[in-house]
């Protein structure tokens, strides 16, 4: 029979991660997250019997999450109530950690996706002041263009619309004149450059707008892209694919230039083997084809031309526990490079505890530094994660795109980059990559162009892969801390300095070569592929700490 209450009488639940600190505090019993486990289940159970006013109580949320390896719980995501929260608090104290379950957020600026601000204009409008403004968006063979999205804006008043299928769209605007207006956007859903035009010169008849076709398309030839052209074009050795993990929005199956190797889905209630064959942001898809588009004879190719992708899906409602879910499959995958384009300003303990798991697997984190102009987020701002700024360089936009806000006066020495407007920047930041005016694949079987850390770190994601693969030392270490460190090392000693302040560029721009390291043999004053059983590695990670207080020291000093 159930319990039967009162709307009134159900309290506020939140989203919780709970856990155990990664030293255990000496004065403090060890909280048992397995039989902690069971009590949720059985108050989660009883909450779900009670009835609403006569109607089923929603479930709450409930979940054990488990080592990869040992199987072990290590973090319990639960939707509790602040009073719950604080029995527990009071119960274990210090040895248990009780953390939010925040969202997290993808780190790409998408061009005209910021509405114009609105004024109170039409409160105090008339029928007769209002201006309509007729347009057809063209390409350059004056073919229509559907599915614009084109924003007009005046002294008080703004108006968005799609074109139709014959380019055309009409825009209100009230209390404006011909004169008024100030700006004109256009943002085509693909395959074209924006276009930002200020004090548009428009006519009371219907005015025509053309776009400019991005340089890639799936019919070919192939193009080259400037931040692969940037960082190098190499061909990465035969052998062993890399295996890197792509932590997003998912992955449209069946686009011609880009192909995963598998994937895994965290959506509640969803297929976890076939939710990450999706993408609806494209996100994700743009993402992987930075890393991996294919080096064929169309569209573009991307960084690493040897790797197997593996989506892992966990937009759209990406939280900090899909997160750590996402890198447990990474674990579990046995992935050598992971690629985070997402992230927030909480920190989170137990996240990072999953970070330090990962990188004692063998795997490098890679992660956007965010794109708010502030201090580096999380997961970036990790010392176990790679942070990424976001670079633009000069000529490689149209000057009337939505690219060009982005310049800013911190330029590179020889005047040709620039560090974003939107990156976050500060001590956290590893290194620096293309981040503007990033074509790449999306849904079906287009191209975008898209500007953000997001578009940075990808970048990165493909240098790691191609330098794993070039060096066969790192390749043949075993799965510890010391491989991803020795491959974290070998991307700072990759990077040149762009001339930037080091909270942009970190230790620079990283660039690859087609030298393809020989594999250190026993005995020529290497440290050997397959240490001895009683060999420690302390001298191997006394040598990769003493390289990062080197490249720490001269960060400092170019700054």
């Amino acid at each position: 029979m159930n319990e039967v209450i009162s709307r009134k009488d159900r309290k506020a639940t939140r989203h919780f991660i709970i856990g155990k600190p990664a030293t255990q505090p000496a004065h403090l019993q060890e909280v048992d997250l397995e039989a902690l486990g069971a009590e949720l289940t059985q108050r989660q159970a009883k909450i779900a019997a009670q009835t609403v006013d006569g109607a089923p109580a929603a479930p709450l949320a409930f979940k054990a999450m488990r080592d990869p390896d040992s199987q072990k719980v290590h973090t319990l995501q639960a939707e509790l109530t602040e009073a719950h929260v604080e029995e527990l608090r009071t119960r274990h104290g210090a040895a248990l950690i009780i953390e939010e379950d925040h969202d997290l957020e993808m780190f790409s600026i998408r061009p005209g996706a910021d509405a114009f601000e609105m004024s109170m204009a039409r409160a105090f409008s008339t029928q007769d002041d209002e201006l309509k403004v007729t347009l057809k968006v063209v390409d350059e063979n004056d073919a229509p263009l559907p599915k614009v999205q084109v924003d007009l804006a005046g002294d008080l008043w703004s108006d968005r619309q799609l074109t139709n299928t014959q380019g055309k769209v009409t825009l209100k605007l009230f209390g404006e004149t011909l004169d008024s207006l100030t700006q004109l956007r256009l943002k085509p859903p693909h395959g074209h450059w924006s276009r930002v035009i200020e004090s548009p010169a428009l006519s009371a008849q219907e005015n025509t707008v053309q776009l400019s076709k991005l340089p890639v398309s799936p019919e070919g030839p192939q193009a080259n892209m400037w931040g692969n052209d940037t960082i190098g074009n190499v061909t990465m050795p035969e052998g062993a694919r890399v295996r890197v993990a792509v932590i997003d929005s998912g992955f449209a199956d069946g686009h011609p230039d880009v192909v995963a190797a598998g994937g895994r889905g965290f959506a509640e209630g969803g297929d976890p083997e076939e939710d990450w064959k999706s993408d609806d942001s494209g996100h994700g898809t743009h993402v992987a084809g930075t890393i991996g588009a294919l080096n064929n004879t169309i569209g573009m190719r991307g960084v690493a031309d040897n790797v197997d992708i593996f989506a892992l899906r966990v937009f759209p409602g990406a939280s900090i526990s899909k997160l750590m879910a996402a890198i447990d499959t990474a674990i579990e995958l046995q992935v050598d490079v992971v690629n985070m384009s997402l992230g927030g300003a909480n920190p989170s303990a137990l996240l990072q505890q999953r970070m330090q798991a990962a990188r004692q697997a063998g795997i490098l984190l890679v992660a956007a530094a965010g794109n708010n102009a502030g201090p580096v987020m999380y997961p970036a701002a990790y010392p176990e994660v790679m942070a990424v700024a976001a670079i633009g360089k000069h000529g490689t936009f149209p000057e009337d795109s939505f690219h060009a806000r982005h310049v800013t006066q911190q330029t590179s020495t020889d005047g040709s980059y620039f560090a974003a407007a939107f990156t976050c920047r500060g001590p956290e930041i590893n290194v620096c990559a293309p981040g503007v005016a990033i074509i790449s694949t999306v849904p079906g079987d287009s191209y975008v162009a898209n500007d953000g850390t997001s578009m940075a770190s990808p970048h990165i994601a493909g240098i790691a892969a191609v330098l794993l693969a070039q060096n066969p030392r790192i390749q043949m270490m075993p799965r510890s801390d010391a491989r991803s460190q020795a491959l974290f090392q070998a991307v700072l000693d990759a990077a040149r300095p762009l001339g930037l302040p080091a909270e942009f560029q970190g230790s620079g721009l990283p660039i690859l070569t087609g030298d393809t390291p020989i594999a250190p043999q026993p005995g020529e004053n290497e440290t050997p592929t397959t240490p001895p059983p009683n060999d420690t590695g302390l001298d191997a990670v006394a040598n990769l700490i003493q390289k990062a207080l080197n490249a720490a020291k001269a960060i400092k000093e170019r700054a």
